[in-house]
């Protein structure tokens, strides 16, 4: 089934579309859930509340590419049962090592929202990503917004895990003087 005729049936408000889109999407969006939260009965919980999200999203919400809407939808419900404290408890996953990664490139202070605009950051964030070779874009974008562990990434690549560990150490160091340039940092 076409992404066209699920999100039809979404705006038609037939219950089939959550069934069809998890036919086409759902391993993909519980391998994401999985990769954040380490256990398969969070991963599966948070599935069920990115379908309630997604269920009360469309419409209005019309994306243009499902699958990056489902995937979006499915990682911040993954990150904020993480943010509750649920599965933290019992042990995590690649959530608090990624961030940790990332975290000097953006400016500190109580909250990122209170430091930058979020819009603008994302913006910003995406012409980036634009303007990288396409196997750096690939591997940063498998770590930061996948959140994939290092080990995985090398065997999808079939490359060595120090040299997936080198191209985001000199992508994050691009994005930081990227963002620094902006006025971001």
């Amino acid at each position: 089934m076409t992404d066209q005729a699920i999100m039809e049936l979404f705006c038609q408000r037939d219950e089939s579309a959550i069934s069809k889109a998890d036919q086409k999407y759902g391993r993909g969006c519980r391998k994401i859930a999985l990769s954040i939260l380490g256990n398969a009965e969070d991963a599966e919980e948070t599935m069920n509340d990115m379908w309630l999200r997604v269920w009360n999203a469309i419409p209005p919400a019309q994306p243009e590419n499902l699958f990056a809407f489902l995937s979006a939808s499915v990682r911040n419900c993954a990150l904020n049962r993480i943010e509750a404290g649920k599965a933290q408890k019992r042990g995590g996953g690649e959530t608090p090592c990624a961030l940790e990664e990332l975290a000097f490139c953006v400016a500190s202070g109580e909250s990122v929202e209170e430091a930058l605009d979020y819009h603008l950051l994302r913006a910003a964030i995406e012409r980036f990503l634009d303007g990288l070779p396409a196997d750096a874009r690939t591997i940063f974008v498998e770590r930061y917004t996948n959140l994939k562990p290092i080990t995985e990434i090398a065997e999808e690549f079939c490359i060595s895990e120090s040299k997936v560990k080198v191209s985001l150490l000199r992508t994050r160091k691009k994005l930081k003087a990227f963002l620094k340039k902006e006025g971001f940092v």
